[in-house]
């Protein structure tokens, strides 16, 4: 599927929002920015929130797409925003999974669609061959990943937080996921249960518990139903050799929620990428995981 372009997209109906720095938003900001929201068209008649940050002055020339992971929410990534919103202009993207979407029925919630809105919003916002970046967590990196092929302008770099290349849902918990939606607020107590005795390290990485927490809390339970079931059978490895652009791969190596082996198998066959291990959720989302990015684009711009 090619890009649509911008003068198509252009044509759809766009809310938009303007704010300086008061209200809710200001506190996900540097000092002395502004905002504003829109909800830009993406595949498949969808439209998507997103919050465009800019710095009051001397930002730095490459504008960041931000795409969290799968129904994660702002507050977890109010640290990194703070703090790249100093130097960048930043485009917060809320895929399509989550509350603030508007999808039809009849739309995908998969990986596969959820890249070709990443490919809309590139276009939509007239982003330049080398002149941006793509951030992307968890499944916002595999999303990123899977649409690179797609991009008919490609970004200066990627920066990659513990990327997803398989999801893989016990398969008990797929029949418990597939009926959930009218249940969920007697399952969500349990899922919660489930994935802080089971699947994350709370004694050594505790901030993933409240990562997934705050995603529970958040989600449309139809929506999440929907996307969990979408992906649960998708593999990533037969994208990442299409991966031509820069990759800064960062990965906290305490946490069992992600599957490290594999982050470390799509670190191996994608060809220019760079690792990092900050070991925890506290720290790939502060301050320091942004320290991490400026250091790697100053290297990618005066390379010894």
């Amino acid at each position: 599927m090619k890009a649509t372009k911008r003068t198509d997209i252009q044509k759809q109906p766009v809310q938009m929002k303007q704010k300086n720095q008061s209200g809710d938003l200001a506190e996900f900001c540097a000092p002395g920015c502004t905002w504003y929201e829109q909800m830009v068209p993406g595949s498949d008649n969808i439209s998507l929130r997103v919050v465009t940050f800019r710095p009051p002055a001397g930002h730095h020339r490459y504008p960041v797409v931000m795409v969290p992971g799968l129904v994660s929410v702002m507050l977890t990534f109010k640290k990194v925003l703070i703090e790249l919103t100093k130097t960048f202009i930043v485009h917060y993207v809320e895929t399509r999974e989550k509350s603030s979407s508007d999808v039809p029925e009849s739309a995908g919630l998969n990986i596969d669609t959820i890249g070709q809105d990443i490919v809309q919003i590139i276009s939509y916002f007239n982003l330049k061959e080398g002149r941006y970046i793509l951030f992307g967590g968890s499944m916002g990196a595999t999303a990123i990943i899977n649409s690179y092929q797609y991009l008919t302008q490609r970004p200066f770099c990627l920066v990659l937080l513990e990327p997803n290349a398989i999801f893989d849902y016990p398969k008990w918990s797929l029949f418990i996921i597939r009926i959930s939606a009218p249940l969920y607020p007697m399952i969500k107590p349990f899922a919660k249960w489930y994935l802080k005795n089971f699947r994350v390290n709370t004694e050594e990485d505790y901030e993933m518990y409240n990562i997934t927490s705050r995603a529970l809390d958040s989600a449309n339970p139809y929506k999440l139903k929907n996307t969990v079931m979408a992906i649960s059978k998708y593999q990533i490895w037969n994208r990442l050799r299409s991966v031509q652009s820069p990759a800064l791969i960062v990965c906290a190596s305490k946490d069992t929620f992600h599957r490290h082996d594999d982050i470390m198998k799509i670190k191996k066959k994608i060809k220019n990428s760079t690792y990092c291990d900050l070991e925890v959720h506290e720290r790939t989302h502060s301050p320091e995981f942004v320290h991490v990015v400026n250091n790697y684009i100053r290297q990618l711009e005066n390379p010894e």
